[in-house]
């Protein structure tokens, strides 16, 4: 039976069981997903919206899924910053809205501190890598051809002295600096460096460095900060004003080629086989035994990227998903690689505007960033 409803077409399917799975060692999955009803939605050629009234083991659950083709030349993908900053928070819809996505989901885990909202994880946005931790987590991207890859790129920053020839490795960037670290801040940190009067600081403008300082550097438009601490403060004399400096980032070869990355985990799926139970490294305890909202990132074997929100922490609306029970409705929808985002409060999906699911704490809470769907 199929009715319309606004813009959707409304297919009710009675007690259709959508996916009984399997674990990665072979055994039944403790999961039972069943559509009750299945709404689409196309917002344009090669983008459709799908929004899943299920039920798993028995109790309600509701799904949101962006299918977007990524062979489509009018369409792209991309991380979008809270502010234009790494140092700020933003709810999804305003991001979507200050930067014209037509859609958007949450991004990355963020440190929620007012003071230091930093992003957790590796960022690059249109081939600018815009931070990097050295934390254990997975990630995907997107090459400069719409080639997706999930995995664990490691990423390193170096400081290159011209005159000298010399080169070290940096701590971290853009986020606030700690006791005896190398850290470089870029423009999208904000405006200022907002250190102490500890450390030394070599202001690069134009590859130039134009000025050696204390602490609370301004942070040049065309240029970024080499903010030295403690131990690191042995390679101040490295830097003369008028001398070249350039800043690097080094990624595994398969990434070589990604334009537009950003940080989650757990990875859920490759290749087609559920791997959360290989991914516990990555350290993350909610979901792993409790249901909550997810979002997760997925891509399909015929060239879609999936965007997909589970609503949760709502018992008689959505009661939510394990990661592993995530893995499995993300491999019934098509997903042959996938990687969890930001979930519980977090979780959110905007479209045209408008909120498409139900965020657990009742509205779009502030994050560190977002995903978008651009429309040339």
């Amino acid at each position: 039976m199929t009715r319309r409803i606004g813009n959707f077409n409304c297919v009710a399917v009675c007690a259709l069981t959508l996916c009984l799975l399997c674990s990665a060692a072979g055994a039944a999955s403790a999961a039972e997903f069943r559509t009750l009803e299945k709404w689409e939605r196309s917002l344009s050629t090669g983008v459709s919206y799908t929004q899943y009234r299920m039920t798993i083991n028995g109790l309600p659950l509701r799904a949101h899924v962006l299918s977007v083709s990524l062979a489509h030349p009018d369409v792209y993908v991309r991380p979008m910053l809270a502010n234009n900053r790494l140092d700020s928070l933003e709810t999804v819809p305003s991001m979507a809205r200050r930067e014209g996505a037509r859609a958007a989901i949450n991004g990355s885990f963020f440190n929620r501190s007012s003071k230091d909202p930093f992003p957790v994880g590796f960022i690059m946005i249109d081939g600018r890598t815009l931070y990097f931790s050295h934390l254990h987590r997975s990630a995907f991207g997107l090459t400069d051809k719409n080639i997706p890859l999930f995995g664990y790129p490691k990423t390193q920053g170096i400081v290159y002295v011209e005159k000298t020839g010399e080169y070290f490795y940096l701590w971290g960037m853009n986020r606030r600096r700690r006791e005896n670290e190398a850290l470089a801040y870029t423009p999208e940190f904000g405006t200022t460096t907002g250190t102490n009067v500890f450390g030394v600081e070599a202001v690069v403008s134009g590859s130039k460095v134009v000025a050696i300082n204390n602490g609370n550097s301004q942070i040049p438009s065309d240029g970024f900060v080499v903010s030295l601490h403690g131990d690191s403060k042995r390679l101040a004399p490295k830097f003369q004003v008028g001398d070249r400096v350039s800043l690097f980032f080094l990624v595994e070869p398969s990434w070589l080629k990604v334009n537009n990355a950003l940080t989650g985990g757990p990875l859920l799926v490759r290749g087609g086989r559920p791997v959360v139970d290989e991914s516990t490294d990555e350290k993350l305890r909610q979901g792993t035994s409790s249901r909550i909202p997810i979002t997760a990132v997925g891509s399909t074997a015929d060239g879609y990227l999936l965007l997909v929100v589970v609503d949760g922490r709502q018992k008689k609306y959505s009661v939510g998903v394990t990661y592993s029970e995530m893995a499995d409705f993300m491999r019934s929808i098509g997903a042959v690689n996938a990687i969890g985002m930001d979930g519980g409060g977090s979780s959110v999906m905007v479209i045209d505007g408008e909120i498409k699911n139900r965020p657990s704490d009742g509205s779009s809470r502030p994050v560190a960033n977002g995903i978008g769907v651009f429309f040339r």
